[in-house]
Parts: structure tokens; C-alpha cells; sequence
């Protein structure tokens, strides 16, 4: 049944009629593919064979669309077969009796070839015997799909059209609207000559409703039918492929499923417009491919050329397109109608022919002046670079991309310029170290192993030092090989360069050899006066001036050769100008973190830091994000702020690579020993120890003999303790470190000494650390210092000495050392029944307040490092990963012994690391550490 023909139907029975009165006629049915031709002109055959009339039918393929007069024999052959000796006599007058033999055996083929019949007798012969048909009884001539008819073909059927006049002859014919074009010359003088042209309308929502009701067996509610109407437009064909895709996964025709048969039906759609493709012309194929080929810069003019078609040719296939509903466009722009198509099309191009035309698009966008990251995208889709300014063209797309971040990006975009390299040539190394720094964000060791592959293929000089810089100082320390590398490549531009006049390149070379661990120990002098020299030439204005001073700086403040406010003056200047972004984690410039921590003016660095932070997330630089947190975890810890100090830290020491970044690990380590040592916490101390590290990095070394000194001492073993504070005292006094504020060993070699009973041995190292102190200058230094001093004095002069103490520390940054002096203060006052007790003993628990600690027991000085501060609350950051476990089942709800089945321990093990917790988080019990802990870690 046809839904909504009606007035098609109307005009294909006036057609017949009036050729049944000798009024012959071209009736011609055009529209998009699925619209319903095929239908109608079945049922014109009915209808006609209901008439008596002769019907001569035929379907054009593609596939035969070079078959001379294929068409042709369709039409005639069959009725030729059937027809009787007296019918064929009479129809064959005047014919060729050739054409009659050729018409009932396999082939027909003119100009010469099998029948050597011209093609201008075969059009009138045939014509000929259709219109001796006509004698008999009405003829009606159908062909579907005439854009596909062979060239012979259209000619008869062209020739018959033009002598239709009195006949009792109609001529039927089906052809895709979108096959109307110049292009098929002879397909468009049939359209031109037809009588009546018939365009099946698209299906109203009614029409669609009783299709859905036919295929699902109920009647499909009104938004359902809405939405099959607007997905199909209404296209027979389309609802039916709808309609059957539906079906079979089982959906219904209600409104809840909309959105899901939605989903459905674009999908059977895209699906359907894709096969309809296969059977275009080669000239629409060819530009759909382009379309999807240049994706987003498809252009009319760079779509035809690729396509390679000239402007007639473009213009028919885009009309085709446009009518199958593909494709979109303007002046500027020409694409797929949705994501879908495309998505279907490029898979689509035999894989050969795609290399082609994306190394094509390449060239054309190249050669049309669009940005090298655009013609870059088409060249990975093809092999290797085949000529020098694909090379060129991927090494300057990687620069773009790796100036917005997008290292990884640039990264692939460098190994395939490299895929044709000669393996020994200058320009491979130069891509590797490109290469390198694409990489350096998210695998150091890769660039690393890139770099030091490049020296060898890069002259000595300044092309192996330029490269050499981008190894991080701290690898180069770290992997002798690299070391090594690096030192050779940068002695090559040092060895005639003036200090006074040096180059960036020159500059930035000679801080690798003022690195901690370049030069013998004792360097301290020289290195200010090197410094000096820089300020005089007024060298601190360029990025490598600046890194230098850095080293310099670093290398002075740890000898004792420079006080503390020049370190702060010039250091200032040098974070207000050096933009500190996540890059600086490649350079020297790490180091201007401790020594600005040193020097007790570590909050300038807070806004650079976060910043950086920002900018390595969002570059996905997830490693370089490691060592700015381990940077800004001890900014934190030298403010005081030891709760979050230490949450960062600890991340810093689980989820970073120790190898890959040296640095990461020894700061992370260096804030973790000092909170340990601030508070007295020997599971973090233990905590720490178990992470396997390199101890011939001084840092590490020195964090770790502290933790395990504070450990020994916490459990009761003096002699123990004070043997570790020594030997880090000893192993940093001979590497030059003589002012060490990260590392206090004298103040708690002097602590020991005292518990032990050796007053004078623990007075020696606090006038020793005295010295030290007064000559940096710092206010937590001097402070912490006249503290010590303090606590070792008995009454008046130790009063006095807290006193000046308090006063001091008072600058400084350090809120938790600040606290500190004013309860050890407060405490002696109390004792001596001074009545500045209370202020100081409030403001002591105010600071605490302030950073989120308390004093351990609410009382004053222990027996070890004046009072000890505990988190005051927290959260389970502050526990060990088993009291952290435990204590969230607890809060769900579970007893200890299922605790203890789920973890597979002792339910003693449950008990003791809930205990843990307790005393950590400072609650009573199992209700108040539920209670503390509150909804964030339920379930």
C-alpha cells in the first residue's frame, strides 16, 4: 500500500490514459533517494498490465553502466523472447534483421565491434520496433534509476522521447534528484523533455504514525511519531529503516524511550547514508572523501583541488551532496552535515588512496599558507616525511603546540620528522633535543636518554651546550653518565669565554658548574665574589644572569659567606623579575626555594608557586607538578603551617618518580624530617625511613640522620641519638655547609648533651650554632638560636636570653618556632611567678590555634626540643595508611573483628592501630573519632 500517493498516482493514470488516445507522453519521477520512486513505478506497472498494456522495463545498476545498450536489451528482450514468429515479423519491418538477432542473444555492441552495426541504425531500429508495439497495444517503457543507464541506452531513450507525439507510447522513468546535473548531459535532456514530473512529497507525521503502527503492532504516542518524523524527514525509506532497527532491539513506541530509540535511529541513518555512498559517482565519492580529509579546513577551492575536480564538476557533486543531506557550506566553508558522516567516510577510503590524499591535503594547506600545527595533523596520518618541508613543517607545528603545553602533542610530531632522518646527520640531532624538551614534562628519563643521543650527532660547542642545558641539573647530579655529558658540553663554551661578557649561553653553562656537588667544597667566597662580579657587570637582567645568581647565592648562604638580608635583597628582585613558571623545575632554579627558606622569606614565593602548580595541571606535567608541590610543601613547613606541610609532602614522597626527580625527593624528605623533628613524631620518622633513597645526596643524608637521631631520643636512647646528630654535622661540615637552618643538628646534639648531663658539651654547640646564626641573620635563625640559649641558662640570664628571643622571632615567618619561644618563655615566667606568664602562655596557644596545632598535654617545656605540637583534630592524612584504614571502617560502622576479617589481621593489630588513631586525632574513643571524623568518609 502507498501511503499519501495520492496525487503521484493521479498524475502517472492521466499519463497512461492519455497515451492510450494516441497522446504519448515522458512522465518523469525525480526526487532524493528513498523517497519513493521505485514504489510508484511498481505500481504504474500494475496499473498498466491492468490496462492491457505492454510493459518494458528495466533497472539501471550502476555495475552495468558501461554495458552497451544493457538498458535496451532489458527493455526488449524479454518481450522478444516471449513474442511469437508473426509478432516479430511484423515488428522487425524495416528493421534490421541484425538488430533483431542482437536483441535476443547475450550481447549488443556497435561501431564495428560484434555486430558491426553503427550506433545510428541501432537507435532508429529500435525505435522502430517500439512503436510497431504501439501498433498492437499501448506501450509503456519504465526505467528506474536512470542516472545509472548506459550511454547507448539514454540515447534510445532520448531518441524515443523526441518522437512521442501521436504515439501510443509512455515513457516512465525514474531518476535521483540528486544525478540532475550537467554532468549527465543526456539524463538532464530527459528531464528537460518530460511531460509530467512527479516529486513523491515527504510522508506527513500521519503517514510516519501508520508505518510505526504496521511495524510495532500498537499505535506509536504522538512525541514518539514527532521525533521518527523529524529523525526521517518524512523519507519512506528512512522511516523504514528506522522502523526495522527499532523493532529489532526491541523498543516500543512510547514516549519514555524516546531518547534511547532517538540514539537509534541516527545511528541506522548515518548507517544508511553511508552504504548509499558506495553507489555515487566517482565525482561526489571523490569530494566526500576530500570533505573528510581536511576535516575542519575544507574550503570549496582546497575541497576541489584535492578532489581534483574542476568547477563544473564541484558544483554537481556538492548539489548532490547537499541533496542527499551530507554536506553543508558556504563561501568559506564546506562540510558534513554531522560528526557521524565523517566519522563513517575516512575509515571508509581504501587505505592506500588515504595516505594519498592526506599527503596531498598536507601539500595543499602548506602550499595555501595555513599554520604548520594544521598541515602537521594531516602529515601523521600518512609515513614517514617523504620530502624537507614536511620535516620543517612537523618540527614547527611541535614549537607551537609545546608553547601551549602540549608536550606529549609535540612530541609525536617530532618522532615522525625523525621517522626519515639520516641517522648520523646534524638535523636528527637537532630534532632529538627538540625532541627532548617536547618530552621533558611527562618522561624526563626520555629526554634525558634524547639529549645525550643527540651530543654525539651535534658539533662541539655551542649546539652540544645549548642542547646539554636541557638535562635538569639535579639528573645531571644524580646519573654520573649525564654528568659527565653535561660537563664536557659546557666546559666546550667555557673554555674562552669572558666572565665579564659572557653570553646567556655562556652564563647558564657556567651555573651547572656552581651546582651543589660540581666543585670541591669550601666554594663559598669565591662564589659571592663571582656574584659581585655579576652585579657590577649588571648581568642579573637576563633569565641566565638570574639563574646563575641563584647557584651562586645558594652556594654563599650555605658556607656562611653572606648574611641573610643580602640574600633576601637579591633574591627578591630575582623572583619579582624571573617568571616563575613550571620550566624553572628544568633549572637551577629549585635552589632559590631553600635559600629563600634559609633566609626566612619564604611567602614571596606563594603566589609564583601557585601559579605554577596551575600551569603544570594544566599541561598535564604531572612530574614537574611533583616538585612544585615538594617546593611549596617546605614554603608551608617554614611558615609554620606543619598540618599542611605535611599532607603535601607525604604526596609528594608517595606518587612521585625518586630517580626521574631527585629534587622532589630530597625537599620532600628535608620538610618531613623537620615536622618530625617539630613534633616529635616518630611514626612519621618511621614513615619516612622506610622509602628507599640515595644517601650521597647531602640533603637526604642529613634529613635522614636527624630523623633517626629524634627517633633514638624519643625511645630513650641519648648516646644513640647524639652519635646520628654528629655524624650529620660532620657529613655536612666537610661538604662546606656550615649554615644549615633545615638541618639543626647543633641545637639537638646540644639538647642531648644536656639530658645527659654534659651542661657546658651542650652549651659549646648552642654558642657554636650562635655564631652561625648571627652572621646569617635570620630572625628564626637568631631567634631559635637565643631560644636554645635560653633553655640551657638558669634564671634571670635564661629569662633574659628568651626574652631577646621572643622579641627577634617575632619577624619571622615561622609561626610554629614563634609559638614555640613564646610558651618556653611563658613557662619560665610562670615558674619564676613573673606575671607576663599568661600573655605568653595565650599567645603560645593562639600561634598553635592559628596553624591547626596544640600543645602535647596542654603543658610547657618536655624534656627534649621546648613543647610539642601535636594536630590539633586533622583528618586521616595525619595517620599511618593501616590507622587511616581502619579508622574509616570504624566510622561505617564495623565491630573490630570485622575489621580485622577484611583486612586479614589480628584483631590485636585492629586495637593497636585504633589506639594510633586515637592519640593522633586527639579523641576519646570509638563514638568521638566518629563523631570527629563526620559524613566525608562514610559510605
Amino acid at each position: 500500500m502507498l501511503l499519501e500517493r495520492d496525487a503521484e498516482r493521479a498524475a502517472i493514470a492521466t499519463a497512461l490514459n492519455a497515451a492510450a488516445g494516441n497522446d504519448g507522453s515522458l512522465l518523469l519521477i525525480s526526487g532524493p533517494a528513498g523517497s519513493g520512486k521505485s514504489a510508484l513505478l511498481r505500481d504504474a506497472t500494475a496499473s498498466a498490465l491492468a490496462a492491457g498494456a505492454r510493459v518494458l522495463r528495466a533497472d539501471a545498476t550502476q555495475l552495468e553502466e558501461d554495458f552497451a545498450f544493457g538498458i535496451a536489451q532489458q527493455l526488449c528482450r524479454p518481450v522478444l523472447v516471449a513474442a511469437g514468429t508473426a509478432e516479430r515479423e511484423r515488428w522487425f519491418q524495416g528493421a534490421s534483421e541484425q538488430i533483431l538477432r542482437a536483441l535476443t542473444e547475450e550481447r549488443l555492441v556497435t561501431n564495428g565491434h560484434e555486430h558491426n552495426l553503427p550506433t545510428e541504425a541501432v537507435l532508429y531500429g529500435l525505435h522502430t520496433v517500439v512503436h510497431a508495439m504501439s501498433h498492437d497495444d499501448l506501450v509503456v517503457v519504465i526505467v528506474d534509476d536512470l542516472q545509472w543507464a548506459d550511454h547507448g541506452s539514454l540515447r534510445l531513450l532520448a531518441y524515443l522521447a523526441k518522437r512521442l507525439s501521436g504515439s501510443r507510447i509512455l515513457l516512465a522513468l525514474a531518476v535521483a534528484e540528486e544525478c540532475e546535473a550537467p554532468k549527465y548531459a543526456l539524463v538532464h535532456e530527459l528531464v528537460t523533455a518530460a511531460a509530467r514530473i512527479v516529486v513523491p512529497a515527504p510522508l506527513s507525521p500521519d503517514g510516519v504514525a501508520s508505518m510505526a503502527e504496521v511495524a510495532f503492532g500498537e499505535r506509536a504516542e504522538e512525541p514518539f511519531t514527532a521525533m521518527l518524523h523529524r529523525v526521517s524527514g518524512g523519507n519512506p525509506a528512512n522511516v523504514a529503516t528506522v522502523l526495522t532497527g527499532l523493532v529489532g532491539e526491541g523498543l516500543r513506541p512510547i514516549a519514555a524511550q524516546i531518547t534511547a530509540a532517538t540514539a537509534e535511529a541516527e545511528r541506522l541513518l548515518d548507517h544508511r547514508i553511508m552504504l548509499s555512498l558506495g553507489s555515487q559517482p566517482p565525482a561526489v565519492l571523490a569530494l566526500v572523501r576530500a570533505v573528510a580529509v581536511l576535516g575542519d579546513l575544507a574550503e570549496p577551492q582546497l575541497a576541489a583541488d584535492l578532489a581534483g575536480l574542476d568547477e563544473v564538476e564541484y558544483k554537481s557533486a556538492l548539489q548532490s551532496l547537499e541533496r542527499l543531506g551530507l554536506l553543508v557550506h558556504d563561501e568559506r566553508r564546506i562540510g558534513f552535515a554531522n560528526a557521524t558522516v565523517r566519522e563513517g567516510v575516512e575509515p571508509a577510503i581504501p587505505v592506500e588512496l588515504r595516505e594519498v590524499l592526506y599527503r596531498r591535503a598536507a601539500r595543499l594547506l602548506y602550499e595555501h599558507g595555513r599554520p604548520a600545527e594544521r598541515v602537521a595533523e594531516k602529515l601523521m596520518k600518512v609515513g614517514a616525511a617523504e620530502d624537507p618541508w614536511e620535516v620543517r613543517i612537523l618540527s614547527s607545528a611541535a614549537g607551537t603546540v609545546l608553547e601551549r603545553g602540549a608536550g606529549d602533542l609535540a612530541a609525536r610530531y617530532l618522532r615522525r620528522a625523525l621517522l626519515n632522518t639520516s641517522p648520523d646527520s646534524e638535523e636528527r640531532g637537532r630534532l632529538m633535543v627538540e625532541l627532548a624538551a617536547a618530552e621533558r614534562g611527562f618522561d624526563l628519563i626520555a629526554s634525558a636518554r634524547h639529549v645525550s643521543q643527540a651530543l654525539s650527532l651535534l658539533p662541539a660547542g655551542p649546539a652540544q651546550a645549548e642542547a646539554a642545558l636541557w638535562i635538569p641539573p639535579a639528573l645531571a647530579v644524580t646519573v654520573p653518565a649525564l654528568g659527565a655529558a653535561v660537563r664536557t658540553a659546557v666546559d666546550s663554551v667555557l673554555r674562552d669565554a669572558d666572565p665579564a661578557a659572557g653570553t646567556d649561553l655562556e652564563l647558564r653553562a657556567e651555573a651547572r658548574t656552581w651546582y651543589p656537588g660540581a666543585r670541591p667544597p669550601g666554594q663559598g667566597d669565591a662564589a659571592l665574589a663571582r656574584l659581585r662580579e655579576l652585579e657590577t657587570a649588571e648581568r642579573l637582567d637576563s633569565p641566565a644572569g638570574r639563574e646563575l645568581a641563584v647557584v651562586l647565592l645558594h652556594s654563599a648562604a650555605l658556607s656562611g659567606s653572606v648574611a641573610a638580608d643580602e640574600v633576601e635583597t637579591v633574591l627578591k628582585r630575582l623572583v619579582t623579575e624571573e617568571p616563575f613558571d613550571p620550566a624553572h623545575a628544568y633549572t637551577a632554579l629549585p635552589l632559590l626555594v631553600t635559600t629563600l627558606v634559609a633566609a626566612d622569606t619564604a611567602s614571596v614565593l606563594e603566589p609564583a608557586l601557585a601559579a605554577a602548580a596551575e600551569q603544570a595541571t594544566q599541561r598535564r606535567w604531572q612530574d614537574t607538578a611533583h616538585l612544585i608541590a615538594a617546593e611549596t610543601a617546605e614554603v608551608k613547613r617554614a611558615q609554620g603551617d606543619l598540618a599542611k606541610a605535611r599532607r603535601i609532602a607525604l604526596g609528594v614522597l608517595e606518587g612521585a618518580d625518586h630517580e626521574t626527580w631527585p629534587d622532589a625527593l630530597a625537599l620532600s624528605v628535608t620538610t618531613l624530617a623537620q615536622i618530625a623533628l617539630e613534633t616529635q613524631d616518630p611514626e612519621l620518622g618511621e614513615r619516612l625511613l622506610a622509602v628507599p633513597m640515595d644517601s650521597t645526596d647531602h640533603r637526604v643524608f642529613a634529613a635522614r640522620r636527624l630523623t633517626r637521631g629524634m627517633i633514638d631520643l624519643v625511645r630513650g636512647d641519648p648516646a644513640t641519638a647524639l652519635g646520628r646528630f654528629l655524624d650529620c654535622g660532620r657529613r655536612l661540615e666537610r661538604e662546606g655547609w656550615v649554615n644549615t637552618p633545615q638541618y639543626p643538628w647543633r641545637t639537638w646534639a646540644a639538647l642531648v648533651r644536656q639530658r645527659m648531663g654534659d651542661l657546658p658539651a651542650a652549651q659549646a654547640h648552642a654558642a657554636a650554632e650562635d655564631v652561625v646564626a648571627q652572621q646569617w641573620g635570620s630572625p628564626l635563625s637568631v631567634g631559635r638560636s637565643l631560644r636554645l640559649q635560653g633553655m640551657l641558662t638558669g634564671g634571670a640570664d635564661g629569662i633574659g636570653l628568651l626574652y631577646e628571643a621572643a622579641g627577634i622571632i617575632r619577624e619571622s615567618e615561622d609561626l610554629a618556632e614563634r609559638a614555640r619561644t613564646s610558651v618556653v618563655l611563658g613557662t619560665r615566667l610562670l615558674d619564676s611567678g613573673e606575671p607576663d606568664a599568661a600573655g605568653f602562655l595565650a599567645e603560645g596557644r593562639e600561634l598553635a590555634k592559628a596553624i591547626g596545632a596544640t600543645w602535647l598535654d596542654g603543658t610547657g617545656e618536655t624534656e627534649l626540643n621546648g613543647p610539642v605540637l601535636r594536630f590539633s583534630g586533622g583528618g586521616l592524612e595525619n595517620l599511618t595508611k593501616a590507622e587511616a584504614a581502619v579508622a574509616r571502617l570504624v566510622v561505617r560502622g564495623w565491630t573490630n573483628q570485622q575489621i580485622a576479617d577484611s583486612l586479614g589481621v589480628t584483631r590485636r593489630a585492629v586495637e593497636k592501630n585504633l589506639t594510633g588513631a586515637y592519640r593522633k586525632l586527639e579523641v576519646s574513643g570509638r563514638a568521638e573519632l566518629i563523631e570527629h571524623l563526620g559524613e566525608s568518609e562514610r559510605d
